[in-house]
C-alpha cells in the first residue's frame, strides 16, 4: 500500500495502472479478480486528502474508489479526476459501495463517474463492469431507430429513441428521456440497409452528458443478441464507412 505522504507512482511501468481507494478487504476481494492479469498495476491506498494530488498529477488508467469514504469526500476525488489539467480526467472511475449508498452514489454519474457497483452484486457482474471500461470494442458514429420495451413501471408503452454510436458489446442512446442506471430491457434496432432488425436485451450502464461527451443520453450494454443478431451487427460495423 502507498503511504499517504509523498506518494509517488512511476510511470516508466509499462503496465496498465489502477488506483484503489479506501477499498474494505471485501471489497478488495470482489474486484482484484477483474485486474488478475499481468499487464495491470494495482496501486492501493487509504482514503486521505492527500490521494488528491496523486490523482491529479498520475496518469491513471482506472480509479476505484469506495464510497462512504473514511478520510475523504467522494464530491473532492470526481473534481480531482476530472477537473482541467488533471491527468486523470481521461480515466475510468468507478464507485464501489453498499444498497445502502447507491442512491448517494447514483448522483456522481452526471459528474464524471463512469460505472457504480455493488458488493451484493454477483461477482461475474462486478467483474464485467471493469471489463466494459477496460476493453473497447471498435465504435462507429450511426443515428439509427431503437425501439425499447422496458419494465411497466417505468413505461406502459414502448420507447422510441436512437443511437448515437454502436458497437459490438453496447452503444449510446439518445432521446427525449433516459432510463435509471441497472435498467434491463428489450430493444428492437433497424440498421440502415439491413432488412432484418437487430434484437436483443441490454442494460442501461452509464449516462452520457453534453459537457463531456458532446451528447446527452446514456450507455447501454447488450445482455443477450437474438438468432443471427450478433453476427449481422459485426458485419455492418466492419463494413461500415
Amino acid at each position: 500500500m502507498l503511504s499517504d505522504r509523498g506518494m509517488i507512482v512511476s510511470m516508466s511501468d509499462p503496465r496498465r495502472h489502477v488506483l484503489l481507494v479506501g477499498l474494505s478487504p471485501e471489497a478488495l476481494d470482489s474486484v482484484t479478480p477483474a485486474l488478475h492479469e499481468e499487464s495491470f498495476a494495482l496501486h492501493t491506498v487509504d482514503g486521505s486528502p492527500f490521494v488528491l494530488d496523486l490523482i491529479r498529477g498520475t496518469a491513471f488508467e482506472l480509479l476505484v474508489v469506495a464510497l462512504p469514504n473514511e478520510g475523504l469526500l467522494i464530491e473532492d476525488l470526481v473534481e480531482a479526476a476530472r477537473c482541467p489539467g488533471s491527468l486523470c480526467s481521461n480515466g475510468g472511475l468507478i464507485i464501489v459501495t453498499t444498497a445502502e449508498h447507491l442512491d448517494e452514489a447514483v448522483q456522481w454519474i452526471d459528474y464524471g463517474v463512469n460505472r457504480i457497483i455493488t458488493l451484493d452484486w454477483p461477482r461475474a457482474r462486478i467483474w464485467q463492469a471493469f471489463s466494459d471500461l477496460l476493453t473497447m470494442a471498435p465504435r462507429i458514429d450511426l443515428t439509427a431507430p431503437i425501439q425499447l420495451s422496458v419494465p411497466r413501471e417505468i413505461a406502459r408503452d414502448t420507447i422510441l429513441l436512437k443511437t448515437s454510436n454502436l458497437s459490438e458489446t453496447g452503444a449510446l442512446l439518445t432521446g427525449f428521456r433516459t432510463l435509471p442506471l441497472g435498467t434491463r430491457f428489450q430493444f428492437i434496432l433497424a440498421l440502415p440497409g439491413i432488412d432484418l432488425p437487430i434484437r436483443g436485451s441490454a442494460e442501461v450502464v452509464r449516462r452520457a452528458k453534453a459537457d463531456r461527451e458532446k451528447v446527452d443520453g446514456f450507455g447501454v450494454r447488450y445482455l443477450n443478441l437474438a438468432g443471427e443478431s450478433r453476427q449481422t451487427l459485426a458485419g455492418f460495423i466492419e463494413n461500415y464507412n
